[in-house]
């Protein structure tokens, strides 16, 4: 079947359903409702390039169960210290048709360029006959088989007020939201991200909003009402406890179509770590007669699993905030998180650390001897610990500007980041070793109803605003370039030189053109948008563009239309466009992702969802 019958198949059947008006379905305590939704994507570099890249299909499906009222249970069975509780289930299925219909899917160009010696990596992967290895059908049918389907409890928790004091416990599988900012996450933490659907292209709401871009994990959260503290009113304390239930951000790599823009920098047969370099004595061999690694130093897996086990004593994350409102109206909260660093909030840095070399020849032979001649690549994956202190706030200026104002605030100590001066047992072609920093980010905002009669002349248009920066405490002055041709033995006395890890050499791109994605003091963006009500409430249109000043002045331009066609059923049409002024083949290594990751893959979607 191509990919357009499964379109129409798809869409048909919705329209089928609509026949039947359904709404929430109500049995006394008990409510049920949920969606079905088809999304389609197709991919447009430059106006003669089109790909479809996507048509995910999924179901959500939700069930409430209010099983507690006034200390009874169904009605009958009288609980002890329980006045209420809720319980909350949500289910979400997902088939995406891509992996079926066009296993052809190819993208050309990744974040490197044209530093393949001199050519794009799909022309690279030409000269040496490799070009299958940037398809998706290279994945393999199993694995295909496997990225077509997603299913997952999403939500399972129960919601419990106690009786006789002021404490809430909500208990399970469960997402916590914590901020004021609308895009780049802060203390927005709690749960990482699965950025193997869309990345963070799902942003802003009303179509999905982060929720369904979080990865849910089992938590115990608590709230306890503290009622007026001082001067401060509504005050209350929040805490959360993740009892080793905790996974790094979810990545995916390029063939896949919406996979970080890179291919796997491990197993990939064109550059990939575990082939060939580093990992000819390896006694692993493929048919081809290639010596390979098979595994990274102490089980650990990329951006999958570190060198912790999955209990309470290991992998617990905590994070506590005290929330109240000022007298004069500003409403505040006070953070705390302990919890490992998940690395999905645009801050460039490092997810693996090598063994250090001693300098000493017949050490550093036998340490890296000992881990090859097992198929041991010498380096592992690290998400360590990190502290977090920060605050949020809002206030609302009815009397001059008729705006609410937002911001929010974050300190992160102990973030790693690759440094030149940390040489390791993988110096040629180079991964450094880490050193770990302190981070001050921040965000600014404003959002404000606004009269501009030539555009709705019913409505207001709600416009947002919101201005975000990254400060890297302490950051050393260098030319990472520079310091990279050091000898290693002396790159130590040169002192410090933080890069990101997008821009390290490999056995097909060589030092020459590495080196280049320095971690700079600053990072800024500034992001704007605009929404209104048309028709009832029944078109619902928003536009904006997100700008990073710092990276060659990267941008994304969007705009998005639901349509309500009834209750039940919402079309929406958008496109999204990734703006580099230097082009597609220039390397552009922002943080923030449009230049690195999003680069040459704007995209028209169509998008129909039926609710029950």
């Amino acid at each position: 079947m191509n990919a357009r019958r499964v379109i129409v198949a798809v869409l048909g059947a919705a329209f089928l359903l609509v026949g039947r008006a359904w709404g929430t379905q109500k049995f006394g305590p008990v409510q049920i409702s949920g969606n079905l939704q088809t999304q389609n994507l197709i991919r447009h570099p430059d106006v003669e390039t089109y790909q479809y890249v996507q048509n995910r299909n999924t179901a959500r499906l939700r069930l409430e169960y209010n099983w507690v009222q006034g200390g009874t249970f169904y009605g009958k069975y009288e609980l002890p210290f329980i006045e209420s509780s809720n319980l909350f289930i949500l289910y979400r299925g997902v088939y995406d048709s891509i992996y079926d219909t066009t296993p052809n899917v190819i993208e050309k160009n990744d974040v490197h360029g044209r530093t393949y010696g001199g050519f794009s990596l799909y022309e690279y992967a030409q000269r040496i006959g490799k070009v299958h290895a940037l398809k998706l059908d290279s994945l393999g049918r199993r694995a295909r088989d496997i990225l077509k389907f997603d299913n997952q409890l999403r939500e399972a928790y129960a919601d419990i007020k106690l009786r006789g004091i002021p404490l809430t416990v909500r208990a399970g599988r469960q997402q916590i939201v914590w901020g004021e900012s609308d895009d780049f996450r802060m203390l927005d933490r709690a749960n990482s991200l699965n950025l193997t659907w869309h990345l963070a292209q799902e942003v802003p709401p009303p179509a999905f909003g982060w929720d369904d871009l979080r990865r849910p994990f089992w938590m115990l959260k608590f709230l306890y009402d503290l009622g007026d503290v001082w001067h401060f009113s509504q005050s209350f304390l929040e805490w959360y406890w993740n009892p080793g239930d905790w996974y790094p951000a979810k990545i995916a790599f390029l063939p896949r179509p919406w996979g970080v823009k890179l291919l796997d920098p491990l197993n990939n047969p064109i550059d990939g770590a575990f082939r060939g370099g580093l990992c000819a004595n390896s006694p692993v061999v493929l048919k081809n007669g290639t010596h390979v690694c098979t595994r990274l130093m102490n089980g650990t897996k990329l951006f999958q699993q570190g060198d912790w086990n999955r209990n309470p004593l290991e992998n617990s994350q905590v994070g506590a905030r005290y929330h109240g409102i000022a007298p004069f109206g500003l409403e505040f909260t006070l953070n705390y998180f302990y919890q490992r660093w998940a690395g999905d909030d645009g801050t460039p840095s490092a997810p693996l650390a090598g063994v250090p070399k001693t300098f000493n020849r017949r050490i550093d032979d036998a340490r890296f001897d000992a881990l090859i001649t097992k198929g041991i690549f010498p380096g592992e994956y690290i998400a360590p610990y990190v502290h977090t202190i920060g605050a949020s706030g809002n206030y609302s200026d009815e009397t001059y500007t008729q705006t609410v104002f937002r911001m929010e605030t974050v300190y992160d100590v102990g973030i790693p980041f690759f440094d030149l001066a940390k040489v390791t047992l993988i110096d040629n072609p180079s991964a450094p070793g880490v050193t770990k920093k302190n981070m001050w980010k921040g965000m600014i905002a404003f959002d404000r109803p606004t009269w501009i009669k030539a555009v709705n002349k019913k409505s207001t248009v709600f416009l947002t605003g919101q201005f975000f920066w990254h400060y890297l405490v302490n950051n050393p002055g260098c030319e990472p370039q520079v310091n990279a041709s050091i000898p290693a033995v002396a790159r130590p006395r040169a002192g410090s030189c933080l890069v990101g890890g997008l821009d390290l050499p490999s056995t097909a791109r060589n030092a020459a053109v590495s080196y280049r994605d320095k971690v700079r003091d600053w990072e800024t963006l500034f992001t704007f948008g605009a929404t209104s009500f048309y028709r009832g409430g029944s078109l619902i249109p928003i536009a904006g563009f997100a700008v990073d000043p710092t990276n060659q002045f990267t941008m994304e331009a969007f705009w998005d239309v639901d349509y309500v066609l009834r209750d039940d059923l919402v079309v929406n049409l958008g496109q999204r466009y990734f703006i580099s002024p230097r082009g597609n083949s220039t390397p552009i290594f922002s943080p923030w992702g449009f230049g690195a990751f999003s680069s040459g893959r704007s995209e028209t979607s169509v998008r129909l969802t039926f609710q029950f």
